[in-house]
């Protein structure tokens, strides 16, 4: 049995001594590029187990990753021949598209005679023709005001104003005006538009359009002494009258002051600041043509009035206030409006509003003339507080003229004889 073990365990280390044998080189015909290999493998054997390992503490490993957080990155670039990158795609915005102009087709009439061109709300021209219409501040930096109703455009074509366009949405009241608007056409060349009755509706300020609207140029000062050179031929000269509009807020009442002025006819009306618009259409409408007849100065201050007296007369001008107020006239000397016994050279009248009043400017302005300012006003009956401020403008203008006009009467310092 001792025998057996013996045996087996020589013949074990005999089978790893030849292997061993194997890999070393010989004379005999084993191939050269394995016994390399296998020297090779024998080789990194040894030098691995010849290697150190040294615990490390934790102080150097935070150190050493200190160091290298703040070490700076270094790119890892990959040169390779064989791929190609190619460039980022670069996007470029295309230039936008101009509009191309819309070229407009003029309708010539045989019928009126006229010739107009067709628009609707998307036009382009539209758009810029109800600017126009309706910003104030454009109308103001361009001179122009805005006429609606056949009769009204009859009167500024009369007087003399020009017409820069018309638009009209029913043929029938072109007709009514075909020769006055074909004269305007030719000599200023007005241009004419036809626009459908609903999209009227848009550029009107009235609830019910009459159909016709027209935008014109404010009165010229060439154009107001025209008018005023066939009034004298006519044998109506304008009286020595100046009115001065105070707090006026009602365009109705301010449009009624100036056809007053108009008719009898006054030399010039001033409004001050603070009252409403003398050239917006109810103002126009009210006015009746009043303001293409009779010259207007708005946006006047108190300190800018007094340049408006003619300056041959600025020495003998004479100044009334037209009071309502019953406050006021307990507090001031008022006269009746028919006991005024002095008129000057040139006159100023001064009317408030019948809400606001006069204003205390106006007082002021007054007090600068000494004893040629005076306050009138108009007896009524009782329970009656105002009249309106027209009618309350028409008696004392008519009154005035009365006694301008008077036999023997002068035009300064004149007084009533004594009884």
């Amino acid at each position: 049995m001792f025998y057996n073990i013996l045996k087996r365990s020589f013949q074990s280390n005999l089978r790893h001594v030849n292997n061993f044998n194997m890999l070393r080189p010989s004379s005999s015909g084993v191939p050269r590029n394995d016994i390399t290999d296998a020297l090779d493998i024998e080789a990194n054997l040894f030098e691995n187990s010849a290697i150190k390992h040294e615990p490390v503490s934790t102080r150097e490993v935070l150190r050493k990753n200190r160091h290298k957080g703040t070490a700076k990155p270094q790119r890892k670039v990959i040169r390779d021949q064989s791929v190609s990158v190619a460039p980022p795609p670069k996007f470029s915005i295309p230039p936008a598209a101009r509009p191309t102009p819309v070229t407009l087709s003029v309708i010539k009439d045989s019928e009126l005679n006229l010739e107009f061109v067709r628009l609707t709300l998307q036009d382009p021209l539209t758009s810029t023709l109800l600017t126009t219409v309706r910003s104030r501040k454009r109308r103001d930096k361009n001179r122009q005001i805005i006429i609606e109703g056949r009769r009204l455009i009859k009167e500024a074509l009369q007087c003399g104003l020009k017409m820069s366009s018309l638009i009209f949405s029913q043929k029938d009241q072109l007709a009514l005006l075909k020769e006055e608007v074909a004269q305007a056409q030719l000599e200023t060349g007005t241009k004419i538009y036809k626009v459908p009755q609903h999209d009227l509706k848009t550029w009107s300020s009235l609830v019910t359009p009459p159909g016709l609207l027209a935008v014109f140029d404010r009165p010229s000062e060439k154009g107001l002494e025209k008018n005023l050179t066939e009034q004298q031929q006519q044998g109506t000269q304008p009286l020595p009258i100046t009115v001065v509009c105070d707090n006026i807020r009602e365009p109705n009442n301010l449009g009624s002051i100036i056809r007053t002025c108009a008719a009898l006819p006054c030399s010039q009306v001033v409004v001050t600041r603070g009252c409403c618009d003398p050239w917006e259409s109810k103002a126009l409408r009210g006015g009746c043509g009043g303001q293409f007849r009779v010259p207007i100065l708005d946006d006047v201050s108190w300190e800018e009035l007094s340049m408006t007296i003619p300056a041959d007369s600025a020495d003998n001008c004479h100044v009334f206030i037209a009071e309502s107020n019953k406050q006021k006239l307990a507090n001031r000397q008022a006269i009746d409006y028919a006991d005024i016994v002095q008129i000057g050279s040139h006159n100023l009248l001064i009317i408030g509003g019948e809400s606001h009043g006069v204003s205390e400017e106006a007082y002021n302005f007054m007090n600068l003339v000494g004893g040629k300012g005076k306050c009138v006003y108009i007896p009524l009956a009782a329970g009656i507080d105002s009249l309106n401020v027209a009618s309350a403008l028409t008696l004392l203008l008519f009154e005035l003229r009365r006694k301008l006009n008077q036999p023997g009467s002068q035009s300064i310092d004149v007084k009533e004889n004594p009884e």
